[in-house]
């Protein structure tokens, strides 16, 4: 009987370093199990989707055959996005699906992405999964649906409104994103597209799929710069989340991203909720109070933000690292590309240009997301050690996700990343002097800088 390294049963998903923590017995595992459980539960049809990964293709096929076995119908739709694998379980009216991907993590990781009837399984059903007895049924059967990929660009390119034609440079970094973006500038001609790095390669050459890193962006700034382009995007591994630089190469905060898409959002849907993660900007949360719109603060990760969408009806919501979800006119999932489609249409009808529009947003003093390399068991330690200080210390906080701790003239934050082995720090001040004392008292409170 097979048990898997329990790093690699993450909060939101299966996720490993292939050949070290995470193996094909282990596909073959949670092929079985969920497998199993779906069965079970009455479901019959899975959806099957991978990334470019170099060890995509073994995880899939160990995948596959371990759900067959259970009797279930896998529909493999092929190499696509994350967001392609939530719109088929939609469009197929499938019970589950099965992502295979490694998202913005290095080459050599990979893991699992899990929706059971379009809703995230994450969690504490993972961790069931470790009970779940495995069944032998060898009814089930496999199909490809390879179709989807079409059907899943003509949805994206439904909202795209014509107004006036923009310069657009594209960044897939090699990514699954690259087909999606090759068929986006065959179908909107009345723009001019600057594509880079549109093949996928699991090895990524020209530089890593995670646009929440600045250095990832040099390539696509640069094309902006000389190409004269309006706007340049950039998407990570699976597509999932996106970056966004203006025309002076200024590359807009993914909090600041949440905010302007806020705002075009509530001129379309008064008074609606959007929620924003508790790491991003108080200008964030503002901004939304000030459109009009209902603020809510949820923790970090893609699970906990769909759950918490559900929960407060929300018509939208996103987080610092570049997820966003669209719930108004769409599905509700995060979506990458469907972002950078939306943000098109909407500086299409500004009054000005996108870059001027960017220089009015108010301006914050804060940090990037600082990660610090820790151990998977120490990491939780140190928040629950850092919360017995702060309580001494009298400190007003958050715990909601980690802390976020409340300052007279600003805040900052301490979380355990649930996708690597790392502490997630930031802290924003009303000024920049406000800033370095933040950081002095972080530092006063043993985190280290």
């Amino acid at each position: 009987m097979h048990t898997p390294n329990p790093v690699i049963l993450r909060e939101y998903d299966i996720r490993g370093t292939y050949g070290k923590t995470l193996f094909e017995t282990d596909a073959t595992w949670l092929g079985e199990r969920f497998g199993s459980f779906l069965f079970a539960s009455g479901g019959r049809k899975i959806v099957l989707c991978r990334d470019g990964r170099e060890s995509s293709p073994a995880i899939q096929k160990a995948l596959s055959k371990a759900l067959i076995n259970c009797g279930l119908e896998v529909l493999d739709i092929g190499v696509g996005p994350t967001p392609m694998s939530y719109f088929a379980g939609y469009e197929l009216n499938a019970d589950a699906t099965l992502m295979i991907t490694g998202s913005h993590n290095p080459k050599d990781d990979n893991g699992i992405k899990i929706t059971i009837n379009n809703k995230p399984f994450f969690g504490e059903q993972i961790q069931h999964l470790l009970q779940q007895a495995p069944l032998e049924n060898t009814g089930g059967c496999y199909t490809e649906r390879l179709d989807i990929f079409d059907a899943y660009v003509k949805r994206v390119l439904k909202i795209h409104q014509f107004k006036r034609p923009l310069r657009i440079a594209w960044d897939a970094g090699n990514g699954v994103a690259g087909p999606a973006v090759e068929a986006f500038c065959k179908e909107l001609p009345e723009h001019f597209h600057v594509p880079l790095f549109t093949q996928i390669d699991g090895t990524f050459p020209n530089h890593h799929p995670d646009p929440s890193v600045p250095k990832n962006l040099k390539s696509l700034i640069q094309a902006v710069e000389e190409n004269a382009c309006d706007i340049g995007f950039a998407f990570d591994g699976d597509a999932d989340r996106i970056g966004v630089v203006d025309a002076n190469g200024r590359i807009i905060a993914g909090d600041e991203l949440v905010a302007i898409l806020a705002k075009a959002i509530l001129q379309e849907v008064k008074g609606g909720t959007i929620i924003a993660d508790v790491k991003c900007s108080n200008h964030t949360f503002q901004a939304i109070t000030h459109a009009g719109g209902k603020a809510v603060m949820e923790r970090t990760g893609h699970s906990w933000i769909k759950q918490a969408m559900a929960k407060e009806s929300a018509i939208f919501a996103g987080e610092m690292s570049g997820h966003m979800f669209f719930k108004h006119n769409y599905y509700g999932f995060d979506d990458g590309l469907y972002a950078a489609v939306f943000l098109l249409n909407y500086v299409q009808t500004l009054p000005e240009n996108f870059s001027n529009f960017v220089a009015k947003l108010p301006k914050t003093y804060s940090t990037p997301e600082i990660r610090l390399e820790c151990s998977e068991e120490e990491k939780f330690k140190i928040i629950d050690d850092l919360k017995s200080k702060l309580n001494q210390a009298g400190k007003i906080f958050n715990d909601l996700d980690g802390v976020r701790v409340v300052e007279s003239k600003g805040w900052w934050l301490v979380r355990a990343s649930n996708t690597q082995n790392a502490l997630i720090v930031r802290a924003e001040g009303d000024t920049e002097n406000d800033l370095q004392v933040i950081l002095n008292e972080l530092k006063s409170f043993g985190i280290q800088i």
